[in-house]
C-alpha cells in the first residue's frame, strides 16, 4: 500500500518505496552484517517466491514499505514497514533496518518514533515489534522508547537454518 504522505522527523525524510528502491534494500537486507538480525535470508537462499515478494512490495496490500532518507541530501540511510496485525485492525507490527553506515547515530530512534506516528495516523492503539535477543542495539532502542516484552518466540531467517531467539514487544499508543 502506499501511505502517500512524506513523513518528516528532525533529520529525516521517511517515503513510500518505489520499485527502484529495490537494489538500495537488498543490498542493505543481504548484507552478512546489515541483515544479521533480520528475517530476510541471505543473497544465496533468495528464491522465486521470495523475488515474487519483493516484486509485490510497491503494492503490498498487508502493509506499508518506507524509504528513510537524510533529509538534507536525500541520501537513502534505511528502511522501515508498517502492518495491520491480522488479529486486529487498531494493532501494528513495525519494522526498521538502518545501513550500518549510520549505526549508532540515533537514526533508528527517529525511526521508530516516525513509524509509531504513522500507526497512531491509521487509528492505531498498539505497535508489536518481534527483535532476535541477540540484537541489543535494537531491544535497548525499543525499551527506550517505552515498548515492554510480552513474550518470548523464535523467527528463522527465510529459506535458511538460522533460528534466532526473539522478544515480542508491545507499545500502547495514545
Amino acid at each position: 500500500m502506499k501511505f502517500g504522505k512524506i513523513i518528516e522527523t528532525d533529520r529525516l525524510v521517511l517515503r513510500d518505496y518505489i520499485r527502484s528502491d529495490l537494489s538500495f534494500v537488498t543490498n542493505m537486507w543481504f548484507d552478512k552484517e546489515n541483515g544479521k538480525y533480520l528475517s530476510d535470508p541471505a543473497e544465496e537462499y533468495v528464491d522465486q517466491t521470495y523475488v515474487a515478494a519483493l516484486d509485490g512490495m510497491e503494492e503490498s496490500p498487508y502493509g506499508y514499505y518506507f524509504i528513510v532518507e537524510l533529509k538534507k541530501s536525500h541520501e537513502p540511510v534505511g528502511s522501515c514497514c508498517i502492518f495491520t496485525k491480522s488479529d486486529a485492525d487498531d494493532s501494528f507490527d513495525i519494522g526498521y533496518c538502518v545501513l550500518k553506515a549510520f549505526w549508532r547515530q540515533g537514526f533508528g530512534s527517529e525511526i521508530v518514533s516516525a513509524i509509531i506516528n504513522v500507526a497512531k495516523a491509521l487509528g492505531g492503539k498498539s505497535v508489536t515489534a518481534e527483535v532476535a535477543t541477540d540484537n541489543v542495539a535494537s531491544n535497548n532502542l525499543l525499551n527506550k522508547k517505552g515498548f515492554t516484552v510480552i513474550d518470548k518466540s523464535k523467527f528463522k531467517k527465510y529459506n535458511m537454518d538460522v533460528v534466532y531467539d526473539s522478544n515480542i514487544y508491545y507499545l500502547e499508543l495514545n
